[in-house]
């Protein structure tokens, strides 16, 4: 059955939050398994924000040392957890828009 024009934009507006939905859910998933973790008050810091499509979602740690591990400093190793989570989730950028789409 064809969709009128105003229910094919619905279901696009449906299938773009699943996508950044999905994407801040899997961002969150992995950047808080790459994270370091002695007391686990830095893994347990990230927090999620999810929005209509559109508007900004994130997810981000305002842990006063979250920089220093993500970035490292003379004396600490960075360990690039929410770098390496950017690059995780591009590499599943396809899967997860495929998802939705189904």
């Amino acid at each position: 059955m064809a969709l009128t024009i105003p229910q094919a934009l619905k279901r696009i507006d449906q299938i773009m939050n699943q996508v950044q939905d999905q994407f801040v859910e899997e961002g969150s998933r992995t950047v808080r398994s790459k994270t370091p973790v002695r007391t686990g008050k830095l893994q347990n810091g990230w927090n999620t924000k999810s929005a209509p499509f559109g508007r900004q979602a994130s997810i981000d740690n305002n842990v006063q040392y979250a920089n220093y591990v993500e970035n490292g400093s003379p004396t600490v190793r960075p360990y690039k957890m929410a770098a390496q989570t950017v690059q995780t989730l591009r590499s599943q950028a396809d899967s997860i828009v495929r998802k939705a789409v189904k």
